[in-house]
């Protein structure tokens, strides 16, 4: 847990150095409080100890607005830019180095789930999702795509692309500019 809520510190721009650092980052940014809530919660979830992520909920919601399932799976270096309005439903799976803004929305389908049985979203490393943005269902978003604000995701996205609108589709594959070749 601690070495996640490190890689969460330093997105947010933080250097490495003593507590108080810490401290005053979660005192002065929602972004970075609702995540060391979370990971706190989902320390406590994996321990089945109820009161303790019961707790950790129910402060993110009060001094964060936002709610994150203490079941959901987030990986290090997660950055919170804005968190008003920001649900990530329980069972989300999201990787490293993510950014998420506000109103965003990761949540069910109607009980739709993949083979795997999924029911929620999937993101894979380095991806942004835009302000609004809602992913719907068990779909899977491959690394380092862009999710386009107010985008309406319910199919699945590919790796290396950005993707906008209401249905979201492709609008751009993403190409690095030092090699020339996709990302």
């Amino acid at each position: 847990m601690f070495e996640n809520v490190e890689l969460d510190y330093l997105r947010y721009g933080g250097q490495r150095g003593g507590l108080l650092k810490y401290i005053w980052r979660f005192i002065v940014c929602r972004g970075f409080r609702a995540t060391v809530l979370y990971r706190i919660a989902h320390w406590c979830y994996e321990r089945h100890f109820k009161i303790g992520y019961g707790i950790c909920v129910r402060l993110m919601s009060h001094l964060c607005h936002c709610a994150i399932g203490p079941s959901c799976r987030i990986g290090g270096g997660l950055r919170i830019a804005h968190g008003f309005g920001l649900v990530i439903g329980g069972g989300t799976i999201i990787g490293k180095n993510c950014d998420v803004r506000q109103n965003i929305t990761f949540g069910g389908n109607f009980n739709k789930r993949d083979s795997e049985g999924h029911s929620k979203p999937i993101l894979g490393d380095n991806i942004s999702v835009g302000a609004g943005a809602v992913l719907l269902g068990p779909v899977r978003i491959g690394s380092n795509s862009i999710i386009g604000a107010n985008a309406v995701v319910t199919k699945d996205v590919p790796e290396n692309v950005i993707v906008a609108g209401v249905p979201a589709r492709i609008i751009k594959e993403r190409w690095s500019p030092e090699t020339g070749r996709k990302l």
